[in-house]
């Protein structure tokens, strides 16, 4: 999406030499079968009928290039306004940690199984110390055998972190763990990695540049053009040696990385990619709005394929790079129905042959919420709206009428994602969690209206659908599940569905799925709070984690519940755990969740400010909730690698503040400070704000060292966000640090700083 246009418009739309508006004829344009007249200007509020809204769920390739730039033009022009099409974007959806997952940015079969699958079949791609939840945990995934990335992972004899861009290798085999090497990554932010053998792939979202392989930026001569707007990376990192541990292969896309997974050694990765740098103008006044929306038109007709579709830069380890469009036209598809100018990608690469731009899949469309089982990629995408229409008070018809449609792939193999069919369902999505591929169906949980707002009127559903050609099709769907309210979470297991929905109370919803054609709500339990999260035990019992609440609705801390759901008609909540003033990760991202179903324990990160307490909280659910005990990271027990970086300071009024300059693999953990990572480019004002000019930065730093500037930390606030079982002992993450704690007790063992 590179501005390529040359469009030289000697015009005076930012002076408006006319006094007052200008008269002229208006304009008519039809969207959607409605006519609509805007005096003058045509804008999608103008023109825009929520009554007409119908997402016609079905996809069309198309058969040249010629074709697809012809359909943006077309749609462009039809919704291009004086201020560009950035004034009059449609709403994409809500990114799931807003909504209360994540991350956004996808429960099937996995019940405690996902914990005790046979080696090859849990979260983690990796086997050297024995065998997935046995010897050691791997993340909690929403189905078996179908990785995702996160923050930390291990194969029992090494734990691999990403924590603010930093890569930690960690050895757990010997009696001391030990820190085997680091390297600080300088580009992008919200690290994720997945590991394979001796590579780890790293995704982020970043802006303004390209990712550089380590050796490349050893090289002077390279300057590399940034995108100028967010961009998706995927790095590609030699991890053999963990003392030297480098990037070799990095992609950089436009657009924003959503979601990944790695499934049998093949990574699919799903990025969404607007096109922000088209060279519209912009009136000054009113007055020369006609003026303006002329020239915006006239900008959309000198548009070429590379102004829409996500562009990508490819850089070597050697150097050498390549760039393109990273979707072809001939796997573009678009919605029968306009859903945006958006293009959501799902990128192939496998673990073996490592990063590259692969062949990629496209869609037009906008969406946020993908699931992936072991054969298919499902991404839900939105009716473009216009967000002058978010919020309006006289929307009921948009309400009623608002559909998601779920486009579904094929992801069989190593091959590239090939599209399947379509379908549409009645509402909108929470978040991954609310679909599920089963036994030859796709499950969908909706909370029918917009994802911004529910009435007295709102109702919940599941719908079956079944594939039919290209078109998934209903088999059943029932529905009259919490009136009022919204959707919080859902899980599916096997032939049931649990819903929670709350305003006030929080029923759980027992959704008997056994004849698709026909489901049923077979069971309903109203109690207080509600359980953002799901997650199934076994043996008829089920897992909420959330928050209680009052009758009015209002929210008093974290609440554990446990239910039996061994008789779907009478659903029970056998126990729960509630801490006043407290909240857990756990309620919206579910990798900070973990069962160890081996001793039947359960432990999650926990803030309480009542307590003054931030650290993680240990359960044994045996005949119910029992707290073992809490692990927090006390800064004394660290065994702290001190900082291998050429430290700097000034007596400016700075003197909480320190300055590095770190090598890519130098250990630079300061006691006491919080560090933020920064180029080498940024050197020069980083030495005048920081250092009152007495130490040149470019000088000292090489071009693959960066610089890090530490604050002082007066909180020492160092909350734990993940946890994980090897052998006899748990592992929990922060920060700043590892540790581990006997699994037995609950005792202290060890703590490594990595922050």
């Amino acid at each position: 999406m590179r501005r390529n246009i040359s469009l030289m418009l000697a015009v005076g739309l930012l002076v408006a030499a006319c006094a007052g508006s200008p008269t002229a004829d208006p304009t008519t344009t039809s969207i959607g079968g409605t006519a609509a007249t805007n005096g003058g200007v045509t804008g999608v509020a103008g023109t825009f009928d929520p009554s007409q809204v119908r997402f016609v769920a079905a996809l069309e390739r198309f058969d040249s290039c010629d074709a697809l730039l012809d359909h943006f033009k077309a749609e462009a022009k039809e919704r291009v306004g004086p201020y560009g099409l950035d004034g009059n974007r449609g709403w994409w959806g809500i990114p799931e940690p807003f909504m209360g997952l994540d991350d956004m940015e996808a429960a099937a079969t996995t019940t405690a199984a996902a914990q005790t699958a046979p080696a090859g079949e849990g979260g983690a791609y990796l086997a050297f110390g024995g065998v997935e939840g046995v010897d050691y945990s791997g993340t909690n995934v929403q189905v078996a055998g179908v990785d995702e990335p996160d923050i930390v992972k291990t194969d029992g004899t090494r734990i691999i972190t990403v924590v603010d861009g930093k890569i930690s290798y960690v050895d757990v085999t010997t009696d001391e763990p030990l820190v085997l090497g680091t390297l600080q990554l300088t580009d992008g932010w919200n690290h994720t990695l997945f590991v394979v053998g001796e590579t780890a792939f790293v995704f982020a979202n970043g802006g303004g540049g390209v990712a550089m392989p380590t050796d490349v930026m050893a090289t002077d001569a390279m300057i590399w053009p940034g995108f100028g707007y967010n961009s998706a990376i995927v790095l590609e990192v030699d991890i053999s040696d963990p003392a030297n541990m480098k990037v070799t292969r990095t992609l950089t896309v436009e657009g924003q990385y959503l979601s990944a997974r790695l499934i049998d050694g093949t990574v699919r990765m799903v990025i969404s990619s607007y096109p922000n740098d088209l060279p519209f103008v912009y009136p000054s006044n009113p007055a020369s709005e006609d003026i303006a929306l002329e020239a915006n038109r006239k900008v959309i007709d000198q548009t070429t394929l590379d102004d829409w579709l996500p562009d990508y830069t490819l850089v070597e380890s050697d150097g050498s790079s390549s760039e393109g469009i990273l979707v072809d036209c001939a796997r573009t598809h678009r919605p029968v129905e306009f859903a945006g100018f958006e293009t959501l990608s799902v990128l192939t690469f496998t673990a073996d042959g490592g990063v590259d731009a692969g062949d990629a899949t496209g869609v037009i469309a906008g969406g946020e919420t993908v699931y992936a089982s072991p054969e298919s990629i499902y991404v839900a995408t939105n009716v473009w709206i216009p967000s002058d229409w978010i919020g309006i008070d006289d929307s009921r018809e948009f309400d009623e009428a608002y559909s998601t449609a779920i486009h579904k792939f094929s992801i069989s193999g190593s091959d590239p994602a090939e599209y399947e069919a379509s379908g549409s369902v009645k509402g909108h999505l929470l978040n991954q969690f609310s679909m599920d591929e089963y036994d030859g169906y796709f499950r969908v949980a909706t909370t029918d209206g917009t994802p911004w707002g529910s009435d007295e009127t709102s109702e919940s559903f599941v719908v079956v659908l079944e594939q039919r050609g290209d078109q998934l099709v209903e088999a059943g769907s029932v529905g009259d599940m919490g009136k009022g309210e919204q959707i919080y979470s859902v899980r599916f297991i096997g032939d049931a569905a649990y819903v929670v929905t709350f305003r006030q109370t929080d029923p759980l919803y027992v959704v008997d799925i056994s004849n698709p054609d026909h489901p049923v709500v077979a069971g309903e339990l109203k109690i207080p709070g509600y359980s953002a999260y799901l997650h199934p035990l076994g043996d008829g019992r089920l897992l909420g984690i959330g928050q209680d609440a009052t009758e009015e609705g209002r929210t008093l801390g974290a609440k554990v519940s446990l239910f039996d759901v061994s008789d779907p008609s009478d659903p029970r909540e056998i126990d729960n755990f509630v801490l006043p003033d407290s909240y857990t990760d756990a309620e919206w991202d579910h990798h900070a969740f973990l069962y160890w179903a081996p001793e039947q324990m359960m432990v999650m990160p926990l803030q309480a400010w009542q307590d003054d307490f931030a650290g993680a909280i240990v359960f044994k659910l045996d005949d119910g909730i029992r707290e073992m005990g809490r692990i927090s990271h006390e800064k004394e027990n660290a065994q702290i690698v001190e900082s291998e970086c050429d430290q700097y300071s000034s007596d400016n009024g700075y003197e909480d503040v320190i300055v590095q300059v770190c090598g890519p693999n130098d250990a630079s953990y300061v006691d006491g400070y919080y560090c933020e990572v920064l180029a080498v480019e940024d050197a020069e004002w980083i030495a005048e704000d920081y250092l009152n000019g007495e130490v040149d930065l470019a000088e000292v730093a090489g071009p693959d060292d960066h610089i890090e500037i530490c604050w002082s930390d007066y909180q020492d606030w160092n909350p734990i966000q993940r946890s994980l079982v090897i052998g006899g002992d748990l592992w929990t993450l922060s920060y700043r640090s590892l540790q581990s704690n006997s699994l037995d007790d609950l005792s202290f063992q060890h703590q490594i700083g990595i922050g």
